[in-house]
């Protein structure tokens, strides 16, 4: 029996990366809907909200830690082994939170054993992106780079769509019997979706670009890390700024706007909810147009015409949402998600052509990772800072999306990769391996 390994690596890194983002979500929308009150005791709503995503935003702190330590084991002894370690970590830690006492039941450790738990939960997301990504790209074939690359991009608006039915579903529960116990199934049930996942992503080969390195005698002397630092700091701050609009722009219209809408403008839960299932649904549909007009006019120009055209929404999108009307809200959103969904299905086949394969698991996750921590879980914060101190205008959060956009398209401008056509000559010569067909 014959088995195409470019397929059977995309579909693990997409099954594993959704699961892992699915838990990343759940805690996600339990802090901006109820983590305020299950864990923190305070009776201003503002503070509880604040606090809660604070705790979000912890997760992001993590993040580089975790591409630090599973991009060195990545880099090192390999991408299949980094990650199914990584998806171990995730679904332990988010099973954990599921049956985390409140604080009416032990006090301040209640809040305590959450941001342990968030840290955990940071730390392995931290290692999973670089590794799906690149265990999927560097067994893809050269016409198919784009397209294969982009499979573990569909694991986050699929784990989105989970997250947010299962938060659908128990949202439907009487406030109490929601805020006591309803909210933690979602989180047990990832006990369950990890052993699948697992179970796939193990039977997934070594990619082939990975196994001749490591074959190399010159790269067991090699510490990733110090040589990501010494010879490849520009590309990393650059490659920051190229993550800023699939990280920091997807918090805006997701965290950031359940947050926003469901205290500043009285939209019910369930119907901010129902816009946010709609999101996933979206970047689903925009992800192979992504990919396809990339393939037609080349990555960097669909990256420059996404974020501009993102950055040209902002203030659309936002005098959309204050309107308060549920349908207007709802497209401004969903044209921001599309922007966004086009430009995060390309970024996994260019950020990685920025590094060498000694050190491209830890170049890419640093980049990736370090945008995460320092924009991505601060974007909600702002957020709702901006919205307490000028209340319901459009300005101020226009000008916050605005500034993630802009800020992407300059690291386009500038980011050093290599040539496309470079990179296709060398998938090119991957092509023919007999790591694509192998005998099972």
């Amino acid at each position: 029996m014959v088995e195409r390994q470019p397929i059977r690596a995309a579909l693990a890194a997409f099954l594993g990366t959704a699961i892992e983002w699915y838990d990343f979500y759940i805690y996600g929308t339990a802090a901006a809907l109820v983590f305020g009150d299950v864990f923190f005791a305070t009776k201003d709503p503002f503070m509880g909200v604040l606090a809660s995503l604070a705790t979000f935003a912890v997760g992001f702190v993590a993040r580089p830690f975790g591409a630090l330590i599973f991009g060195h084991l990545g880099d090192k002894v390999g991408r299949k082994k980094s990650l199914i370690i990584t998806l171990a970590v995730m679904g332990i830690a988010t099973t954990l939170i599921g049956i985390l006492p409140s604080f009416h039941s032990i006090g301040i450790m209640a809040a305590v054993m959450l941001v342990l738990l968030r840290l955990v939960q940071g730390v392995a997301v931290g290692g999973e992106w670089g590794g799906a990504v690149l265990i999927a790209t560097e067994h893809a074939p050269a016409k198919w780079r784009t397209f294969l690359a982009s499979a573990p991009q569909y694991g986050s608006p699929i784990g989105l769509i989970l997250a947010t039915l299962a938060f659908r579903a128990v949202s439907a529960l009487p406030q109490q019997d929601f805020q006591s116990w309803g909210w933690r199934i979602p989180f047990i049930l990832s006990g369950v979706l990890v052993i699948v996942a697992f179970i796939i992503r193990a039977g997934v080969n070594e990619s082939p670009e990975m196994l001749a390195q490591l074959n190399k005698a010159s790269s067991h002397d090699v510490v990733p890390v110090r040589e990501v630092l010494k010879t490849r700091k520009r590309a990393v701050v650059l490659g920051i700024g190229l993550s800023l609009l699939g990280i920091a722009g997807f918090y805006f219209i997701t965290t950031l706007m359940i947050s926003y809408t469901t205290t500043y403008l009285n939209i019910q839960r369930s119907q901010i909810l129902d816009i946010i299932s709609w999101v996933g649904i979206v970047e689903l549909a925009s992800f192979p147009v992504g990919s396809y007009i990339a393939t037609r006019i080349g990555e960097r120009r669909l990256l420059l015409l996404t974020t501009g055209a993102a950055c040209l929404w902002s203030a659309p999108m936002m005098m959309l949402v204050v309107s308060g009307s549920v349908a207007n809200i709802a497209i401004g959103i969903l044209v921001a998600t599309f922007l966004i969904g086009a430009y995060y299905a390309v970024i996994a086949s260019y950020l990685p052509r920025a590094f060498p394969v000694r050190m491209r698991y830890t170049g890419i996750s640093l980049s990736f990772q370090l945008c995460g921590a320092i924009f991505g879980g601060t974007t909600p914060l702002v957020g709702v800072w901006l919205a307490h101190a000028y209340g319901v205008q459009w300005g101020p959060l226009a000008a916050l999306f605005a500034l993630i956009a802009g800020g992407a398209f300059l690291s386009i401008w500038f980011l050093p990769v290599e040539d496309e056509a470079a990179a296709t000559k060398v998938a090119l010569g991957r092509a023919d391996r007999s790591a694509y067909a192998v005998n099972s």
